[in-house]
């Protein structure tokens, strides 16, 4: 597997510093909710999850410039490198389909052994209700392209290292998806997502490159996309 970090560098960020942006994340998502539940009402559902989204993965990319700029770190330390391209696209959409195969497989066993059938999640729920392409395309864009970079960043490429860091890579990863997982606020999918974060990482540790990661992400995110858009044209 491959080391971002040699055994000699210092680690260049820590827990608060994940902390801090995690909470730059809320406080300024919270205020565009605040701002659109009182003065902008003419935005559909749909457009408030894209500059929400918007907002999320502005704020991580912030974040990545500045430990870029300021403690000096390496953009390969923060695994915005290529590595190999084909090898990189290649990890990227064989780690995507796997995903989404080995957690729609652990969900259905969730589901199966669950007394009650879980709920969709919000954004679920949009794309089974999508009226048009327009709207199936904005989705598309926000699940398949905007989350995953923003949540690559902040997972894989900002937490995942802290957590091996001090853990180790094993436990690092396992951290890391449970943390990946908390943050998703969905008790139901838990595990399912916890699996998903882990396999993520262990893409990102496999590669060193967030690219694979932020493919396999989208892909996993796209497919299910268009499986719950096929769905709800079907009902």
């Amino acid at each position: 597997m491959t080391n971002c970090f040699g055994n000699n560098s210092k680690f260049p960020w820590g827990i608060l510093d994940i902390l801090v942006v995690l909470g730059f994340i809320f406080v300024l998502t919270n205020f565009f909710t605040w701002l659109t539940a009182g003065l902008i009402e003419a935005l559909v559902i749909i457009q408030k999850y894209l500059i929400s989204t918007v907002i999320q993965t502005s704020v991580v990319l912030l974040a990545l410039i500045y430990f870029r700029i300021i403690k000096g770190v390496t953009w390969r330390q923060l695994g915005i490198s290529l590595g190999k391209p084909l090898k990189t696209l290649k990890n990227g959409i064989i780690g995507g389909i796997v995903l989404f195969a080995l957690v729609v497989v652990v969900g259905i066993i969730m589901e199966s052994i669950l007394p009650m059938k879980p709920d969709l999640q919000p954004f679920a729920q949009l794309v089974m209700e999508a009226k048009d392409r327009r709207d199936l395309i904005s989705l598309f864009v926000i699940g398949s392209i905007l989350a995953p970079i923003g949540e690559e960043v902040y997972f894989r490429g900002l937490v995942y290292p802290v957590f091996k860091n001090k853990w180790g890579v094993g436990f690092g990863m396992i951290l890391s998806g449970i943390f990946f997982a908390l943050l998703h606020f969905d008790i139901i999918r838990f595990f399912p997502l916890a699996l998903g974060g882990i396999g993520l990482a262990y893409i990102y540790e496999k590669t060193g490159s967030l690219f694979a990661c932020m493919i396999a992400h989208g892909l996993w995110n796209g497919i299910m996309i268009i499986l719950l858009y096929l769905t709800g044209l079907s009902l």
